[in-house]
């Protein structure tokens, strides 16, 4: 109980943390510039929750939180405000846009590094840090380039998923022996016996 308190109010400042970001710069006034981009991250992120669902490569450990809220609040919240910050302090040079885009993808790969290492996170099926420094880099990339060239962008991002699903093998059949066991593989994802099952292969 106490752990699961202790990553419970984790995941409560890593959200609290997100919105103040976005006070203390003061880019909610950019939600009306920006929220076409917003919505574009978004449902991406709904998207891969779609496709992955029995397949997931990370994953919130929601730690006593229902884990829907958690996708909820990250999908619909987290991500996009974040996306926002990134836009509304976008430079207008293009060497100055390029050093802002790598400084968002170091630091938020960073600071996932941190939260994988306290188990707010779980990498599977091959996924690690490296991919998810190549997500954010899609993510920063491609909300970057909604703005003037959304075709373009959808392209792309249909493209790059289409590579994502091939190369972590995303099993994309509706009807499926796995669906008899929808309950247990929730149960695996979003409760204590990820941890178990973990502790067993390390030990």
């Amino acid at each position: 109980m106490r752990k699961n308190r202790k990553m419970r109010n984790r995941h409560i400042m890593l959200i609290l943390s997100v919105i103040f970001l976005v006070i203390f710069n003061q880019s909610w006034r950019e939600i009306p510039k920006y929220y076409k981009n917003m919505a574009f991250v978004s449902s991406f992120n709904i998207i891969y929750y779609f496709l992955c669902k029995r397949h997931l490569v990370w994953e919130f450990i929601p730690a006593g939180i229902n884990w829907m809220l958690i996708r909820v609040v990250h999908t619909l919240f987290v991500s996009p405000l974040l996306v926002l910050v990134f836009l509304s302090k976008m430079p207008s040079t293009l060497s100055k846009q390029f050093i802002h885009i790598m400084k968002w993808i170091l630091i938020c790969t960073g600071f996932e590094f941190l939260i994988h290492k306290k188990r707010l996170i779980l990498y599977a099926h091959g996924w690690n840090i490296l991919w998810s420094g190549i997500l954010f880099g899609k993510m920063f990339l491609y909300s970057h380039l909604f703005t003037n060239r959304p075709l373009l962008t959808l392209c792309l991002s249909m493209c790059s998923t289409l590579f994502f699903v091939l190369k972590f093998h995303v099993p994309l059949k509706r009807k499926h022996v796995s669906r008899f066991f929808s309950p247990i593989v929730d149960l695996y994802y979003h409760t204590f016996l990820e941890d178990l099952f973990t502790r067993k292969k390390t030990l």
